[in-house]
């Protein structure tokens, strides 16, 4: 273990005194974590959220479920435009897609660039552009290891396992893009300036604005099938409602996995009860943030105590804990996680 310490201590210098190789090195590590995250949301998209290859061979009695984010609310404007006596072919709908879609993305990028971070709008860009590019080559394997994957979960639990499997990805997807400062895109981009905003976790604001967009596309949509305005398989009139529900699950399942891997806004209160008086300098040293000290007494040892608070963020506890042993082996240390806290709080700006 030292050696494995003092094996790390040495690169950790060497690339300090290197900060163009440092830069250089975290910026790939960055773009790898970025292609991961891409491959798993469009395996996720092209396997549960919207099996293609199933929906067709079943002659559309397996339903989509809606992906929310700017592509659902492209969807909706769609849906709404729909509604006007106007005939939308499949070509027509495909090309207004991509301009609402398109269109909704410059007011995104340009908050993204204005309000978060250059570097993060960059890898935004980068983690976008590698969803198209995987999605279009996973299209590739549509009738071979795709659908089967594809087959194998619709028959063993149907839409409530692809709700889930499909929840699981695009939240390890945008998981992952945030902890290196990235993200997918769309409303990810929203959420992520909100929760920065207001310093709290991401996923909830995630759900929020897609179940608005579901809950408006669901009904407009079911309401095209009451007047008869779309014709739907026979045994399916409740697609609509039944797509809600099963779209809900998996936003709920996304925001879950996103709010368990995005820790940057997570907050913990670190107390630590000492005899070294110099322990509060020290922590306040090592880490940036302020802390509180309380003098008290042992109630057993009726020896004097100094019990020291500080909040951190959840990353930083590892390096506190570290930092508090080194200096006082003998410390007892408590953790405790929160909720919110208010006040100023120092997080590390995006780039």
């Amino acid at each position: 273990m030292d050696n494995h310490n003092s094996l790390r201590s040495r690169i950790e210098n060497t690339l300090y005194d290197h900060p163009v190789l440092m830069g250089t090195l975290k910026n790939s590590f960055a773009v790898l974590v970025l292609a991961v995250s891409a491959f798993i949301f469009a395996l996720g998209y092209k396997c549960f959220l919207v099996p293609n290859v199933l929906i067709e061979e079943s002659g559309g009695t397996i339903t989509r479920l809606l992906s929310g984010g700017i592509s659902g609310i492209s969807q909706l404007i769609i849906m709404i435009v729909s509604m006007f006596p106007v005939e939308l072919s499949a070509s027509l709908e495909d090309t207004l897609f991509s301009v609402f879609y398109f269109a909704l993305n410059v007011p995104v990028f340009i908050v993204a660039w204005k309000g978060i971070g250059k570097r993060f709008t960059a890898f935004t860009f980068i983690n976008v552009g590698l969803v198209s590019l995987f999605s279009n080559l996973l299209g590739l394997w549509d009738r071979g290891w795709i659908y089967e994957i594809s087959r194998f979960v619709n028959s063993n639990g149907g839409m409530l396992s692809r709700a889930i499997f499909a929840g699981v990805c695009t939240g390890l997807s945008s998981g992952l893009a945030y902890k290196v400062d990235g993200s997918g895109g769309g409303i990810d981009v929203i959420s992520y300036y909100i929760a920065l905003k207001k310093s709290v976790l991401v996923g909830k604001y995630n759900t929020l604005i897609n179940i608005c967009t579901l809950t408006i596309y669901t009904i407009l949509g079911s309401i095209k099938v009451w007047n008869g305005m779309v014709v739907v398989p026979d045994g399916n009139s409740m697609e609509f409602l039944t797509m809600a529900f099963y779209s809900i699950l998996y936003l709920m399942v996304t925001s879950a996995v996103i709010d368990a891997i995005n820790i940057r806004n997570k907050k913990v209160k670190i107390t630590v009860i000492t005899s070294n008086p110099d322990l509060a300098r020290i922590i306040i040293s090592a880490l940036p943030h302020g802390a509180t000290v309380f003098h008290g007494q042992g109630a057993f040892t009726g020896k004097d105590k100094i019990a020291i608070d500080i909040v951190v963020s959840s990353y930083e506890v590892k390096n506190a804990v570290k930092v508090i042993r080194e200096s006082d082996p003998s410390a007892f240390i408590e953790v405790t996680e929160l909720k919110q806290v208010y006040g100023r709080f120092f997080l590390p700006p995006i780039k």
